[in-house]
């Protein structure tokens, strides 16, 4: 039993160091050594990036260290809201008015087509009229030219 738990020891890591440990010694191409050192560099960046990043975020309780600028930040959103809310009714209002005039354009188009029409109507029976009015005209002075020249001849 005592040999089963120094193999397990061993197994999981727990050896009294006795064997000596290998070392794998990696050989790689330069051109794996280059990709290598940009991925170096890449996390190197990236680390100072990650603590630049750190270093900009306020701690989490800065509003209550800093009560007065929370107070005027409260103020600032209401009075930016009261300002959207003012803005959002004016903009209402335009668009009201907008529909409203629109109608009130197309009700006069309306009016204005149905008096073209009217006065193009009219426009014909006054020229029927006149051609009726010539026609008679015409009649009453075929009529006239045999009364006339009974007239003269004294019959």
């Amino acid at each position: 039993m005592a040999g089963l738990l120094a193999w397990a020891a061993d197994v999981v890591g727990g050896g009294s160091g006795e064997e000596e440990k290998s070392v794998v010694l990696a050989h790689f191409t330069a051109e794996q050594q280059r990709y290598l050192s940009e991925l170096d560099e890449r996390a190197r960046v990236l680390s100072r990036s990650i603590e630049q990043l750190r270093l900009r975020l306020p701690p989490s309780d800065i509003s209550q260290r800093l009560p007065h600028l929370h107070a005027h930040s409260k103020a600032s959103n209401a009075a930016l809201a009261l300002q959207l809310n003012a803005h959002s009714a004016t903009r209402q209002h335009a668009q009201l008015r907008e529909a409203s005039l629109q109608e009130e354009n197309t009700a006069y188009e309306k009016a204005i087509s149905v008096g073209q029409n009217q006065i193009q109507e009219k426009l014909q029976e006054a020229d029927a009229l006149r051609r009726y009015r010539n026609k008679s005209l015409k009649c009453i002075n075929q009529l006239n030219v045999p009364l006339l020249n009974r007239q003269e001849t004294g019959v």
